[in-house]
């Protein structure tokens, strides 16, 4: 409700109006009305103070004949059903105005009486749910002012942090890694290994370093990370290359406890980081998002861009992952991160396989059927 009544200021402001001089002129109409019909009608205001939107809910909910039900659902659904009605008929005439054949007459005068049954029936609907509309167009301008800076408007990528900046060299990602995705079947079902073909730079020239109790830090090159996937479904749905989606956070972001579990990089040198930001809970929750994404990416055209990931999937992002370190991270980088790595994540699908550049410093997930020649200074060679 809060992105209806958000649109119907714009619109009234692009015809010279104002919300307060429609709640005005809609007042005085249903206050007529109610009266003509044998109700009480409206208490005595004082229209030259002008209605902001709260003032025009309380008065409106005098003119609502099941007022009194309140929560009902058969009484919330009558101001709904005349939400969706005049919404209608603002498109209709708007489709018409488009087409140039919109009836004649006073457009503006059609626009603030259509605007002003919408606002009625937005405060019908709002007090019925025992909401405020104040406080919803509140908190909508809220949403709407963290969904341009999600958009990333005028942002200096240059000074956005890396969050593993100042750790030892053998706790932080490589800036650039080059990975490959292979597909087989096993028992009938497609199943995907991942391998890290190169890392620039490399910490771990040798190979992983063992640690006590029988661990080692570390990665090595040319071998596979974690166990062969399947869809973990009975859908096919490509799951199976979803570690596409780790890769976008980590080369967007430079975020992900998962793929810094995998290719053994956790920050030990501070306990506390190692548990808090690379422990159990961090990667468990990295791991449900990516479902949540997976399960939500058909409904927005599976994240081709980044204006296509809603606003809600950002904000629970941003809310699950308050308490961690990626928090410092603008809202309009989680975009990024999740249309780059589902649109890489679609590509693998389609080549059954290839490879993938992440590039950290550029902040970029790359997909090719080949792999390159060079990784910042290190020659590839024998990747295929």
């Amino acid at each position: 409700m809060g992105e209806l009544l958000r649109w119907a200021s714009l619109l009234a402001s692009h015809h010279t109006l104002s919300l307060s001089s429609i709640a005005l002129a809609n007042l005085e109409k249903v206050h007529h009305r109610a009266v003509q019909l044998g109700f009480a009608g409206l208490p005595t205001f004082d229209a030259s103070e002008g209605a902001d939107i709260g003032g025009y809910q309380a008065l409106a909910r005098h003119t609502d004949q099941e007022s009194a039900d309140g929560y009902d659902p058969l009484a919330l659904s009558v101001p709904m059903l005349g939400l969706a009605g005049e919404s209608g008929s603002l498109m209709v005439a708007l489709k018409k105005r488009f087409r140039g054949d919109e009836p004649g007459g006073n457009w503006g005068g059609f626009i603030q009486t259509e605007l002003g049954d919408l606002l009625w029936y937005m405060a019908a609907c709002a007090s019925h749910a025992s909401l405020d509309l104040l406080e919803i167009a509140a908190d909508d301008l809220e949403r709407a002012r963290r969904s341009r800076q999600a958009l990333g408007q005028a942002v200096d990528r240059a000074d956005l942090p890396v969050l593993d900046a100042g750790y030892p060299s053998a706790e932080r990602f490589p800036r650039r890694m080059l990975l490959r995705f292979q597909e087989g079947l096993r028992e009938g079902r497609p199943e995907v290994t991942l391998t890290l073909i190169a890392a620039d730079p490399n910490a771990f020239p040798d190979g992983p370093i063992p640690r006590s109790g029988g661990k080692s830090q570390g990665f090595a090159v040319r071998a596979q990370l974690g166990d062969k996937v399947t869809d973990n479904s009975s859908a096919n749905d490509a799951y199976r290359y979803h570690d596409a989606v780790h890769l976008g956070f980590v080369a967007v972001m430079g975020w992900s406890p998962n793929l810094r579990q995998l290719l053994g990089l956790k920050r030990k040198s501070d306990p506390l980081v190692d548990e808090n930001e690379d422990g159990a809970r961090a990667v468990f929750a990295e791991e449900g998002l990516s479902a949540l994404l997976a399960k939500r990416a058909p409904d927005s055209q599976g994240f081709a861009n980044p204006r296509l990931v809603p606003d809600d999937l950002v904000e629970i992002m941003t809310t699950v992952l308050e308490d961690l370190e990626v928090s410092k991270m603008p809202p309009w980088l989680w975009r990024e991160a999740i249309s780059q790595g589902f649109s890489v994540m679609g590509e693998l699908e389609a080549g059954k396989g290839g490879f993938v550049v992440a590039d950290l410093d550029r902040r970029s997930l790359v997909y090719m059927k080949v792999p390159p020649r060079f990784l910042g200074d290190v020659e590839i060679r024998g990747a295929m």
